[in-house]
């Protein structure tokens, strides 16, 4: 994909993105009722199980449905570390390539049967209309807020006028972002008034027709995965960020970051999103910060960005745990991932603002692995604990 800078590390196209993303969501409603009511769980959904089944052995007649057993070569590192700790215990796993393509898309033996799956494994008995909707950041905190779980003031718009009032009557600053979307893509944080407000939407409908517009928290963002109802892991991750001496500028002080990097972090890039997001906070590149004064410098967070990541697991405060394991009991699919923010992960989230902002559906359990501080969390042990019990 061509690089963006509102995509990030992460680029995609905007115009397929768009186009699913949105579709999506508009006729999520259909959805519910043609396929997860009696004749679609009954008839419809037989049918395009009965379809997809006959067109995979079709291709497979036909040659054009290749299996790769070989891990190095899949592109996708959620798979990999999910295949290896597959083959660890004796698994039969491999890839399937229609058309000699990776699509995420895999086999394995499970006590003695043949199972199928996109991106991560899930058992028979799951509810498929949880499934519809779990990516859909304006349906998870309508769901969420009724429980009493914390999430940012906020709602979805599709259109600029309405949005534009709404945003009126929040506290500031504010996030603006894709409805639909992952990894922090075309999300414009630090917005404070109209003009700024207005590029943030543009940037945001460049992903989906929906926008999400929200009150900011602040802190790091976490990532806490739950799998059959085990809080696995929680790890956080940070922006890039610079602390001031009272003597140098941001730039100088990005210059001696990038100097000195500890073992396993990456340079701080700077570019036009980097000056736009520090102007939105009031600064420039050539501001001087107090002693001890730190500015972040991106929405982005990771390693990739020049940030941190660290598992946290055990320094968790224990209704924080309990928040996650409260969210994944409301939204009832087995394998979740919940994005929350808040300041302090070592104290309550009763005591400080905090808030869940997104669930993913196909977690990526490889963020799990290798943080940049703390320990490696074996997240596919989980799944395949799940889909073939110890001793079964």
């Amino acid at each position: 994909m061509a690089k963006c800078l509102y995509c990030g590390e992460n680029p995609v196209n905007h115009a397929s993105i768009w186009f699913y993303g949105s579709m999506d969501i508009a006729f999520s409603p259909l959805r519910q009722k043609l396929f997860f009511g009696w004749f679609g769980r009954k008839v419809i959904n037989n049918l395009a199980e009965l379809l997809a089944w006959t067109t995979f052995y079709g291709l497979r007649l036909l040659g054009l449905v290749r299996f790769n057993s070989n891990i190095e070569k899949i592109p996708y590192k959620r798979a990999k570390v999910l295949l290896e700790e597959a083959q660890r215990r004796g698994i039969e796993v491999c890839e399937i390539k229609p058309f000699n393509l990776s699509i995420d898309l895999y086999q394995a033996q499970i006590a003695g049967k043949k199972k199928i799956f996109f991106g991560l494994p899930r058992p028979e008995s799951i509810d498929e209309a949880v499934l519809d909707w779990i990516d859909d950041k304006s349906i998870l905190k309508q769901k969420l807020a009724v429980i009493g779980l914390p999430v940012a003031n906020g709602k979805s718009f599709r259109n600029f006028r309405e949005a534009s009032e709404y945003f009126q009557t929040l506290l500031k600053p504010v996030v603006v972002k894709p409805r639909k979307g992952s990894r922090g893509r075309h999300t414009s944080t630090f917005i404070y008034n109209d003009a700024q407000f207005a590029e943030a939407f543009k940037i945001a409908k460049k992903l989906c027709l929906w926008v999400m517009v929200e009150e900011q928290l602040f802190g790091d963002v976490f990532r806490g995965t739950v799998i059959n109802k085990q809080l696995v892991g929680i790890l956080g991750g940070s922006s890039p960020k610079v602390t001031g001496d009272g003597k140098r500028t941001i730039a100088q002080l990005i210059e001696k970051h990038n100097a000195n990097l500890a073992l396993g972090m990456q340079p701080i890039k700077v570019n036009p999103a980097t000056a736009n997001y520090l102007v939105r906070q009031g600064y420039n590149l050539n501001s001087v910060l107090a002693r001890n004064q730190t500015v972040t410098l991106s929405e982005k967070i990771g390693v990739a960005y020049g940030g941190t990541s660290y598992d946290c697991t055990p320094d968790t405060h224990p209704e924080t745990k309990q928040m996650i394991l409260d969210a994944a009991k409301a939204v009832g699919d087995p394998i979740l991932g919940f994005d929350f923010m808040l300041s302090d992960i070592t104290k309550s989230w009763k005591i400080q603002k905090a808030g869940i902002i997104e669930c993913n559906g196909a977690p990526f359990i490889n963020l799990h692995y290798n943080p940049l501080y703390g320990e490696t969390v074996n997240a596919a042990k989980y799944v395949w604990d799940m889909m073939q019990p110890p001793g079964a």
